[in-house]
């Protein structure tokens, strides 16, 4: 059976436009040997790409708005979060969505990911706003 070791190597963190393949390369350059695999985040290349929205300057259709009050509090927040079997924090959580940025995100998630993608309960999409700065996504 193979073994495999992991290794995490810090970097900063990557800006909009940054040349992400020279900064992979500087760190990695004496880590690595031939046939090692490496595994980049990918939410580091997404920004480094400039794949980001500022949900602060979304205006949420009324679609949004919709999936924010209804689907995602009362929906996701008592049947269909008991149903898929969701704890009390998260039951908690879902009940108590935020309506305004709730919604803005709803629009993003629409605008990139589609109607379906827009109805999950998190990272719609693939679209993660945790370790980024304001209302960035």
């Amino acid at each position: 059976m193979t073994k495999y070791t992991a290794l995490a190597i810090a970097t900063n963190y990557w800006k909009p436009n940054s040349n992400y393949t020279d900064k992979i390369i500087n760190v990695i350059e004496r880590k690595v040997e031939d046939g090692d695999f490496v595994v980049v985040s990918e939410k580091a290349i997404s920004t480094a790409l400039g794949n980001m929205v500022d949900e602060g300057t979304v205006k949420p259709s009324l679609t949004a708005r919709v999936m924010a009050r209804i689907w995602m509090r009362l929906v996701w927040g008592y049947p269909l979060g008991i149903l898929v079997g969701f704890g009390p924090r998260l039951l908690k959580r879902l009940r108590n969505y935020p309506l305004e940025s709730g919604s803005r995100h709803k629009q993003v998630a629409l605008q990139y990911a589609g109607f379906w993608q827009a109805l999950m309960f998190g990272s719609e999409g693939g679209i993660d706003g945790s370790n980024l700065p304001y209302s960035y996504v």
